[in-house]
């Protein structure tokens, strides 16, 4: 394997044409560059233009990044009661129009170190360019303004755009007219192969298959990409894609988290997820089922099931600690994940004292802290895997419902059927205790009579069946039993239990009794005679007087009907307990006494047999619910759990977002209503912000995940409101939505980057080319999956567990939690989104592509370029074992290797490659296979790679040679970017 990696690594370094992964360092220090100097001149232009400036645009965030902190919303922290983020500023320091008249000026331009603010030895400074800037705002009139975002939205007028037939529709408009007010214009339009990579990659995190890009090309009509479109939008990987941003939001794992991080179900949640945007229900349903399913009248299950969002949230499960402190970070959890997910605001800066920056007191934040305090959950959970804290309930799969309605639909034809018939039927017996014990069963005594279960024989005592019987003698209740059979005896329909009994006529017994055990409790009982021994309720089926003592000095047969004492059919009994109270007792022949069964009924026991088989099997997941009495919630001195205050506080909305909606409950389905309100600013802003986030690499707002002060200027406003009030006209259709941004000219532009562009505009802010980003984590490990044709593609189901370094969860989890055990088959093959999510050991492979550990909510994943990356590429099974099977592909498929080349190229980069690529790799390629023909061990070697096996029929040396260049592709720039 060593050879191949450095065959593989001589290999990358000598396709010069192909940008590699670390070139990005370098695109990464210019970007870096421009960017500051970009910056520079946009905040020059800004101050000594005649612009109107805007003191949401221009102001706010200078006053918010150097003065808030002590002049801001924070009350208990504020210096000389002066408060900057409100309008009363105005009139106590600003003399609009005159700056020299206006305190706030002369103080941040004050000659004296100790009079200037702000002050001196403080971490902030003003800039020249921010002082000059606020100068000019105050000459212009110092007009104040409410925060942008909390501003409700307004339909903007669409720009008039004249000279140009480049727009599609709004979208466009929008970004024409933006992109002529700073001298650009936009890029052309993307080649077709290149387009449909980039649109197949956004909505369903898969590149096309050959067929696709055949068709996509050879299609010359009007609507040929919209069709595409079309088509991408209702596929089921649809689905899957949508619900990866998801998960990363609602902060999605398979394990509870913390110091033993055991395993835990959530994977329902996730397939409702999955079928939820593949059924495209409205964004506003999408809220409320997974905020408040449970308390909308009479909620169907996937309703309860969606509430599991804000139960994803780690969980303890280590002994001795205490369960408030983490049942009340629970709570903080879902308060900072639901604000950042639907506000995007950072409610968790108020937990302790007032937001520094946003208008958000400590007392709201509880008031909101409230919606989410009331679940009767304990946040703990046992050290064992699968457990799950209440409130929960059992959650078939898709596959497992369907598998059950048939069923049921069987057992109800073949019941009428059965119930119809007028079969008359023979008895038959099963006899489970006779001369010997059932295998495998625990047997003991216990009470008077000892701690045996004690087997007598013929002549000297009185035996029923075979040769021998089973005696106890005991002065007061003494019993003896077998337990823990490991092949129960099972319960079907009209099933009698019976037993034969011999009582000692020098002896006799006052009462005797039959228990049984069910595989969880004996609460299972039957009784003759007095009532002597205690045991069960009376007249339940814990204790059925069934009649008299039975007469002594002869072999009685006792029958009890299973159904009387509890026993249901598809019960199994382990356990049978023999009870006495006094005397001598023998037993003997035990079992159950049942009606032969005719074809109809072994079919209907078949059919019930498959259904408690499934529904034994159906998961258990966390959902929410609501506890009665309602818990008291108070705000928490400092935030900690065990300091109260007396303040105690009701649900809530901070009073800067509005008031709580009449006729509307005060709880969580209430608050969901007002989240999808048009009383609402900020919901539908946030949201479309980050579906143009997820199609163009960044949102408006940069800060997705923060609408607040210290978040970042929408780069086109009125685009943003114009996108936020569609999608609310729209009736909240996600798909509709995607359709608007992949169908405009913007979206449809090329990524290639010109000299004036990389000047002008380096990051892309003003969308004057298309987006090109690396792929996340998870469509670089389907990407190679699906492009080999290793990848299975069914939907939903358990997490599963595919190749990762040995050892590693050895080095991070305590030794009495279980190890990693890798999957086989076809688990090691599904999409990526199914791998087993372990919080404190994150699959390594997408961790490296910047996948996060999902601990807390993330709304934008990071974007690194490490050494590491390259070698994951490299080296890690599924990726060698990709190229392997995709060698067979183009092997396979066609005889000449020029054709096989450009094949394997286009399976992996989505076009046909260049002829100075295809030249230089048909040379790498001639010259591995001279090297593999060489040293067949290598190439022996590298077919051991993954638990796949390999095509023996093809030749071994080429086999090798095309399985390392389809590596080598793999780790090339263009292979792994979206374009």
């Amino acid at each position: 394997m060593i050879v191949t990696v450095l065959k593989l690594n001589s290999i990358v370094k000598r396709i010069v044409v192909m940008p590699l992964i670390f070139l990005s360092f370098v695109f990464c220090f210019r970007f870096r560059k421009y960017f500051f100097f970009f910056i520079f001149l946009f905040n020059s232009s800004s101050v000594f233009s005649d612009e109107k400036l805007e003191f949401n645009r221009d102001v706010r965030s200078i006053l918010s990044d150097n003065c808030f902190e002590c002049h801001g919303p924070d009350a208990a922290n504020r210096k000389a009661d002066l408060r900057l983020d409100t309008k009363i500023f105005i009139s106590k320091i600003v003399n609009p129009g005159n700056p020299d008249l206006s305190e706030l000026f002369l103080r941040i331009t004050n000659p004296n170190a100790s009079e200037r603010m702000p002050p001196e030895g403080s971490v902030k400074a003003l800039s020249s360019a921010e002082i000059e800037k606020l100068k000019h705002w105050i000459e212009q009139g110092a007009q104040w303004q409410k925060h942008w975002s909390f501003i409700l939205p307004k339909r903007p007028p669409l720009p008039i755009i004249e000279d140009s037939i480049w727009p599609k529709g709004a979208i466009d408009k929008f970004v024409l007219a933006k992109l002529r007010s700073v001298g650009l214009q936009p890029s052309s339009r993307e080649e077709k192969e290149t387009l449909l990579r980039r649109v197949s990659f956004d909505l369903t995190g898969l590149s096309p298959s050959l067929a696709e890009i055949d068709s996509f090309i050879s299609d010359s009509s009007p609507r040929a990409y919209e069709k595409v479109v079309d088509q991408l939008l209702a596929s089921p990987r649809y689905g899957e894609r949508m619900a990866l941003n998801w998960l990363d939001a609602a902060r999605y794992a398979d394990s509870h988290g913390y110091s033993l991080d055991r395993r835990r179900v959530m994977w329902p949640w996730r397939d409702w997820v999955i079928e939820a945007f593949n059924k495209n229900i409205s964004f506003d349903q999408f809220v409320i089922e997974q905020l408040a399913g449970d308390l909308l009248p009479e909620p169907k299950l996937g309703q309860k099931v969606a509430t599991g969002f804000n139960r994803n949230h780690s969980i303890q499960s280590e002994g001795g600690v205490i369960d408030e402190e983490y049942r009340v970070e629970t709570v903080v959890d879902r308060v900072e994940t639901t604000s950042a997910v639907f506000l995007g605001l950072t409610f968790g800066c108020a937990r302790c004292h007032d937001h520094k920056y946003d208008p958000i007191s400590q007392e709201e934040f509880y008031q909101f802290y409230a919606l989410f305090n009331n679940v009767p959950e304990r946040a703990h959970v046992g050290n064992s895997d699968k457990q799950a804290d209440q409130p929960f309930l059992k959650a078939p799969s898709t596959l497992q419902y369907e598998q059950l309605v048939s069923l049921r639909v069987n057992e109800k034809q073949l019941k009428t059927e059965i119930d119809a018939s007028s079969l008359s039927h023979k008895l038959i017996e099963k006899v489970w205790i006779d001369d010997y014990l059932p295998e495998g069963v625990n047997a003991l005594g216990n009470g008077s009579g000892g701690d045996i279960f004690e087997f007598v024989s013929k002549p000297k005592h009185p035996v029923y069946s075979g040769n021998r019987s089973h005696r106890r003698i005991s002065q007061g209740r003494g019993q003896h039993l077998i337990q823990n059979a490991k092949k129960g005896l099972r319960i079907d329909e009209n099933t009698k239990l019976f037993s034969y009994v011999y009582l000692d006529p020098d002896n006799p017994p006052k009462q005797i009794m039959l228990q049984w055990n069910d595989g969880s409790s004996w609460e299972h009982r039957a009784y003759w005679g007095e009532g002597k021994i205690e045991w069960g309720k009376e007249n339940t089926s814990s204790r059925r007087n069934i009649g008299p003592i039975p007469k002594v000095g002869e072999w009685v047969r006792l029958e009890v009907e299973a159904e009387k004492v509890g026993l249901d059919p598809g019960k199994k009994i382990t356990g049978w307990a023999f009870t006495q109270f006094d005397g001598t007792v023998y037993w003997d022949k035990s079992g159950l006494l049942f009606p032969e069964k005719s074809n109809k009924e072994k079919q209907l026991e078949a059919v019930r047999y498959k259904m408690a088989k499934i529904e034994g099997e159906v998961p258990t997941t966390m959902i929410m619910g609501e506890k009665k009495p309602p818990r008291k919630t108070f705000v928490l001195n400092r935030g900690q759990y065990d300091q109260p205050s007396k303040v105690e506080v009701n649900v809530g909305l901070p009073s800067a977002l509005g008031q709580w909606p009449e006729n509307t409950p005060r709880n969580r389905l209430g608050f969901a209503q007002w989240l999808v309100s048009k009383d609402n600013p900020l919901t539908a802003r946030v949201t479309v912000n980050r579906l143009w986030q997820m199609h163009f690499g960044v949102g408006i707002v940069k800060s997705s995940e923060d609408f607040g002060s210290q978040g970042a200027w929408p780069t086109h406003p009125d685009l943003l409101d114009w996108l936020a009030s569609e999608f609310i006209i729209s009736d909240w259709n996600l798909k509709a939505m995607h359709k608007q941004i992949v169908m405009s000219a913007t979206y449809q532009q090329t990524s290639r980057v010109t000299h004036e562009l990389l000047e002008e505009d380096p990051m892309n802010r003003m969308f004057a080319r298309g987006p090109r980003f690396r792929l996340s984590a998870e469509m670089i490990r389907d990407h190679a999956l699906s492009s080999s044709g290793l990848m299975v593609s069914h939907i939903g189901g358990e997490s599963v567990k595919p190749y990762q370094p040995p050892g590693l969860w050895g080095e991070v989890v305590f030794t009495n939690v279980p190890r990693f055990q890798q999957d086989h088959g076809e688990k090691l093959y599904r999409r990526s989104m199914y791998t087993y999510w372990k919080r404190s050991v994150p699959p390594p492979n997408m961790q490296v592509f910047d996948a996060p550990s999902r601990e807390v909510c993330v709304l934008k994943r990071p974007s690194t370029n490490t050494p590491l990356a390259a070698l994951v590429l490299m080296n890690d099974p599924t990726f060698v074992e990709a190229s392997r099977k995709l060698a067979e592909r183009v092997l396979s498929g066609s005889k000449t290797n020029s054709i096989r080349v450009s094949r394997l190229y286009r399976l992996i980069c989505g076009r046909q490659p260049k002829p100075e690529e295809h030249r230089l790799l048909l040379g790498l390629l001639n010259d591995m296979l001279i090297d593999f023909r060489s040293d067949l061990n290598s190439a022996a070697d590298l077919m051991t790679v993954g638990e796949s096996a390999y095509d023996k029929s093809l030749d071994l040396a080429h086999l090798a040679a095309f399985t390392s260049l389809a590596n080598a592709v793999f780790c090339t720039d263009e292979a792994i970017t979206r374009n």
